[in-house]
């Protein structure tokens, strides 16, 4: 790894980790004991079945269409930054409680663990809403032969799904962390009101709820699946591993972003300044916020 960057590292764990799991599953698919399959052979042949073909071309498609929606992302990334200041706006405008906007300077640098979690929420939250399909009773989207009252079916539903859902849901992330990048924060003073000063990044209140949703559903989703499946199988059965490979998952299904999360990277400059290009219409100023020594020095001179 001699001269790649290492705020990469972590993703590039993710990505290795995912290539590892794919093949393992090719291997396993083939060899029987007794003339049983490793694993049921649905997966080597149609793994996540509403994906079209077999594992060999998913996993083209499931590597693949996150880097075709991260150009399509990028030709509008400063159109949507814009809509997304918009909703902001009216959020709080209907709550009465009107913000004021302005940017703020960010540095240069980003920390691998900064990249992994970004590409760790979209795991969760694409594990959540495919626990949320299988519980609403589709989980015959992602699983052939599935059955809808084996919770190891169940399961295994939810295993195929995340690797569909993370490979779209990222199409939602991609605006949150430009807009995160770009330093746009609104801020708020309640000077007749038992309230603090309010100021964050625009991009918190559409985190926050991804990341809320996420994180109390996926803990929800691994009681169910695990608890139930213990109860039900043997711990020395191979079956035991598809639900606590739940447990992991999240974790492999990064590697699937590790490639647009590093055009994201190689092309944050450009699309910063195609965003603050768009964003000089509003004019917002520029804020910049003291170190609190310098506070503390300034109230007691």
């Amino acid at each position: 790894m001699y001269g790649m960057d290492k705020k990469y590292f972590t993703i590039l764990i993710g990505f290795i980790l995912s290539l590892i799991l794919f093949i393992t599953i090719v291997v396993m698919g083939e060899i029987q004991i007794t003339g049983t399959h490793l694993i049921p052979p649905e997966y080597v042949g149609t793994f996540v079945y509403i994906v079209p073909g077999p594992i060999f071309t998913d996993i083209l498609l499931l590597y693949g269409i996150p880097i075709v929606i991260f150009f399509i992302y990028y030709l509008i990334a400063p159109y949507l930054i814009v809509i997304y200041i918009k909703f902001h706006q009216l959020f709080y405008w209907l709550l009465r409680r009107p913000s004021k906007y302005g940017l703020f300077k960010m540095g240069q640098e980003i920390k691998a663990g900064r990249l992994f979690y970004r590409a760790l929420i979209v795991s969760l939250f694409s594990f959540s809403i495919s626990a949320l399909i299988v519980q609403m009773g589709y989980g015959d989207l992602f699983r052939e032969n599935y059955i809808e009252v084996s919770i190891l079916s169940q399961a295994e539903a939810v295993f195929l799904g995340t690797f569909a859902l993370c490979a779209i849901t990222i199409i939602l992330f991609f605006p949150i962390w430009l807009l995160e990048d770009s330093g746009v924060v609104s801020y708020r003073v309640f000077h007749e009101e038992r309230m603090p000063v309010d100021i964050q990044g625009v991009h918190s209140i559409y985190h926050h709820m991804l990341l809320g949703y996420a994180g109390i559903s996926t803990i929800l989703a691994l009681v169910k699946y695990i608890g139930e499946t213990l109860a039900v199988i043997p711990i020395g059965n191979p079956a035991i591993l598809t639900p606590l490979i739940l447990i992991i998952l999240p974790f492999i299904v990064t590697g699937l972003l590790a490639i647009p999360i590093y055009l994201y990277e190689r092309l944050i400059s450009k699309n910063l300044d195609r965003v603050k290009s768009k964003l000089a219409k509003f004019n917002f100023p520029e804020i910049t916020i003291p170190h609190f020594e310098e506070l503390i020095q300034s109230q007691s001179a």
